[in-house]
């Protein structure tokens, strides 16, 4: 773990597996890895499950795109329902490079429409994505 250079102090990863963690690496040995989890608890990873299970790094990436679906009814306007889906995506303070936030429409299912928003969020805002996916959920909805 000591040669791996994709990981150094400081940096915000999420490690897959179970349970899976998310925090910021506080220190790395040649058996362990501790990070600090955002309800500030400490917890001492052994490097084997960073080998066996996916890491995602957040510190390593400038921005990253995330999407969510959000599922209306066949008599909504489309058009009218994925401008307010990014006016409200974009309403967020998390959500950067807001011109390129994009609605799709995905699949037609048998109560509706899947509509799918693409948007560009700060790796390092220190939250996981399941959070940000929820706020943006919780601002188009609201």
């Amino acid at each position: 773990m000591l040669s791996i250079k994709e990981l150094k102090l400081g940096d915000i990863i999420q490690v897959d597996g179970h349970p899976g963690y998310f925090g910021k690496i506080e220190e790395i040995t040649i058996r362990y890895t501790v990070i600090r989890t955002l309800d500030l608890r400490q917890v001492v990873i052994p490097n084997m499950e960073l080998i066996s299970n996916p890491i995602k790094t957040y510190s390593s990436e400038e921005l990253v795109k995330l999407h969510t679906m959000i599922p209306v009814s066949y008599d909504t306007d489309l058009d009218q329902a994925m401008s307010i889906m990014i006016e409200s995506t974009n309403s967020l303070d998390i959500v950067r490079q807001k011109t390129s936030t994009k609605a799709f429409i995905m699949q037609y299912g048998d109560a509706g429409v899947e509509i799918k928003i693409f948007f560009w969020v700060d790796p390092n805002c220190g939250l996981p994505q399941e959070y940000i996916i929820g706020d943006v959920n919780q601002a188009i909805i609201a």
